[in-house]
């Protein structure tokens, strides 16, 4: 059977979770620019994966849609861009859980494929702690930043840091070359920044991705490879999945 809310009928919800399917895996997204080779669902489309594949490493575990607006105002200047602002987030994710709990939801784990949903994460946070007590939540955050596991598949074939890269780099191009290659724009793929990312997270977090790399690529996508990108994949939802079921 499909772990799928949107795909279920209210009696197969209902038996799951008496069966004891009590966690929900609500995926965040995003739409905004990245580069001129990526579609503006990239980081949608990857949570869709990612949520997929954490659920089939987990015992009982549903998928709720994925929201596919977040927190990209860091984006601006680029045309496409949609987004909410940090309270409005935090606010759909609430109403979402309220409504879970009542039907019988124990555990939530809200996975975002999108840095900038950090903010929002931290105010959701703190409004289900206090308004939803017994419901445990979990906010891994292994996606907003170069997890380590999949620093290492990267290092394991010679591909640097900074050409993985934080955004629209090789590693989000590998990804969606795994997931949806014919939404790759191969022919456009060009090297952003490519320096130490901490040097220009100042700039980034006050200016925008637009005053820092031109073409809205952090890392290098022209070295992006389909097989390594299913790998990080693989990876991520391992690691994702192992710390879940040690809580």
């Amino acid at each position: 059977m499909t772990r799928r809310l949107a795909e279920l009928t209210w009696p197969e919800v209902a038996a799951a979770v008496a069966a004891g399917a009590t966690t929900v895996i609500l995926p965040l997204g995003a739409t905004e620019q990245h580069g001129p080779h990526l579609p503006l669902g990239t980081d949608t489309i990857r949570a869709v994966a990612l949520a997929d594949r954490v659920a089939a490493r987990l015992p009982m575990a549903l998928i709720a849609p994925t929201l596919p607006v977040g927190c990209s105002d860091e984006h601006a200047g680029f045309p496409g861009l949609l987004s909410l602002d940090a309270a409005t987030l935090a606010g759909v994710i609430v109403d979402c859980a309220r409504r879970m709990v009542t039907w019988g939801v124990r555990r939530l784990v809200v996975l975002s494929a999108h840095g900038g949903n950090a903010t929002a994460l931290v105010l959701a946070a703190e409004r289900l702690r206090d308004e939803l007590p017994a419901l445990t939540l979990w906010l891994p955050t292994a996606l907003l930043e170069l997890d380590a596991t999949v620093l290492a598949v990267a290092a394991s074939e010679a591909i640097t840091p900074t050409q993985l890269g934080l955004h629209a780099g090789e590693g989000e191009t590998s990804e969606v070359l795994a997931l949806c290659p014919a939404l790759v724009r191969r022919e456009a793929a060009e090297a952003g920044y490519c320096g130490e990312f901490a040097a220009i997270l100042p700039t980034l977090r006050t200016l925008g991705l637009q005053a820092v790399t031109p073409n809205g690529v952090l890392g290098d996508p022209t070295v992006a490879d389909a097989a390594r990108g299913a790998r990080y994949l693989d990876a991520y939802a391992t690691a994702l999945a192992e710390e879940l079921n040690a809580l």
